[in-house]
């Protein structure tokens, strides 16, 4: 039996969340806002739905969008580890490298960025938001940012260009019968009209993490003028 790409590296078959640590660089969502509102329902109904043994639901706390996916400690293989470092280093390591030259590193840029929905991911590793900035300014910067993060930190990742910004709120853990895929993205559209069409996320943060459900910050990217 096959199952979503989470299974067996982020999550176990139950459901439950499996140890897989490593560091991020996210803009987390505030929970005040009104897009974390209409994802809260949405999350409150996705818990208690027919359909919920499909899915594990990620914490409302640990919402955000990636702005440099960094590294995972499973995976040293070359574009997903920094070329200035053995692939054999402990985690600890990159994370203190990485902390240090972000540091040093500057945004250039006066957060709050302006992103806009542009409807929901595909069904086939989980439930997410697919995002875009809402200017071509704003895809400048933020495309600009990755690549400098990517010098930065002598990292870049097969995908780096061809990367999709998103906002995950849940990750599958069985693969949707036709009927299931149907019932659940028809729940997902209807949601979707009650979201508002754009919306601002703060600094991005370097994160590290142990597990999909907590995102501890380190520190936050900070222009250097």
């Amino acid at each position: 039996m096959s199952y979503p790409s989470g299974v067996g590296k982020k999550f176990h078959i139950d459901g439950s969340v499996r140890a897989f640590p490593g560091n991020t660089l996210i803009c987390h969502l505030d929970q005040a806002s009104e897009l974390s509102g209409a994802l809260l329902a949405l999350y409150e109904t996705l818990r208690a739905h027919r359909l919920s043994h499909l899915y594990s639901l990620l914490p409302p706390s640990s919402w955000h969008m990636t702005v440099f996916e960094g590294v995972v400690d499973a995976v040293r293989t070359s574009g997903h580890w920094p070329s200035d470092l053995g692939a054999d280093a402990p985690l600890r390591e990159c994370d203190e490298s990485f902390e240090q030259k972000l540091a040093e590193f500057d945004l250039r840029l006066d957060p709050p960025f302006n992103l806009r929905i542009s409807g929901w991911q595909p069904l086939v590793d989980g439930i997410g938001l697919r995002l875009e900035p809402s200017t071509p300014s704003e895809e400048n910067n933020l495309r600009g940012l990755r690549d400098r993060l990517s010098d930065a930190l002598k990292i870049r990742h097969p995908e780096h260009d061809a990367y999709v910004f998103h906002l995950s709120i849940a990750y599958l853990i069985r693969h949707p019968s036709p009927a299931e895929r149907n019932g659940l993205q028809d729940l997902l559209d209807a949601a979707l009209e009650r979201m508002p069409a754009a919306f601002r996320l703060g600094a991005p943060e370097f994160c590290r993490f142990e597990d999909m459900f907590e995102f501890r910050r380190l520190l936050y990217l900070e222009r250097h003028d």
